[in-house]
């Protein structure tokens, strides 16, 4: 129940109508006992910067941002902290009571720990990521930062290459035209194939597969149903990282941001995985 004295925060994106994230980020609240909640924020892209000034006047503590706008609010926000500069990504909003937007990356920091989970040790070897959007900034400049040898392949070559220059300066990142052969490593996919679009698609074949040690897939469905991604990696001996525990690791570590408080990650992992 939201009274007059309740903290706001939310998620913004086009589409949220899809996001686990208002049930994950209210479990955790709840947990916490604190009087705080969570809302989904539709925004198109020509009201972004509208809509960011009003919830900061409106009184919201803060916002998540994500597809497709996590490159456009880093270029709105008063203020970067180091990841998000590095990456030129934002999907964290701090409203700071002076009135500046602050933004910040959980993204890439979430990717790199669900990795060495499964590793066991932080990582440093071959990492390809797909797509060349947001996220997939975020997770190239953390796991580049981490020492990783990154890869970016994507659906337009020249957007990969784009990127790849603009995270020079963070590690070893490069662009490929061609998926590697062998792929081998780590694979971290950053589009929304699978998922929001061609939901019965793969961003690369099942056949490269098969010499990858850890797949990350950021896509997940509103209904908590494996991706063909996740599906087919399982299938080929890989360890697997979900969508939907890379959305509660972010999820985490930006409610941490928020509330100074040590999230329940494992309430927030169970919430999202609800049918």
């Amino acid at each position: 129940m939201i009274s007059g004295s309740t903290r706001l925060l939310g998620v913004i994106g086009d589409p949220v109508s899809h996001s686990r994230s208002p049930r994950m980020q209210n479990a955790a609240l709840r947990a916490l006992g604190i009087d705080w909640a969570y809302v989904p924020l539709p925004v198109r892209a020509d009201e972004l910067e509208a809509a960011l000034r009003g919830l900061r006047a409106v009184g919201f503590v803060g916002v998540n941002v994500t597809v497709p706008h996590k490159e456009a609010v880093a270029r709105l926000v008063d203020e970067l902290r180091p990841v998000a500069e590095a990456s030129g990504s934002v999907n964290t909003v701090v409203f700071a009571e002076d009135g500046r937007l602050i933004g910040d990356s959980t993204d890439g920091p979430a990717i790199a720990a669900a990795i060495t989970s499964e590793v066991g040790e932080s990582y440093t070897g071959d990492v390809l990521v797909l797509g060349a959007g947001g996220s997939a900034r975020a997770a190239a400049a953390a796991l580049a930062q981490e020492g990783c040898s990154v890869r970016i392949h994507a659906r337009r070559p020249e957007a990969a290459e784009a990127l790849a220059r603009d995270l020079a300066r963070t590690g070893d990142v490069r662009a490929v035209a061609e998926l590697p052969d062998p792929v081998g490593g780590v694979v971290v996919h950053c589009t929304p194939v699978g998922a929001l679009v061609d939901p019965d698609a793969m961003p690369l074949p099942a056949t490269r597969l098969m010499d990858v040690r850890v797949v990350v897939d950021l896509a997940y469905r509103g209904d908590a149903t494996p991706t063909p991604l996740i599906t087919a990696a399982a299938e080929a001996g890989c360890a697997v990282v979900d969508g939907l525990e890379v959305l509660a690791r972010q999820g985490a570590k930006a409610l941490e941001i928020w509330t100074g408080e040590t999230a329940p990650l494992e309430v927030m992992l169970a919430a999202a995985r609800e049918a």
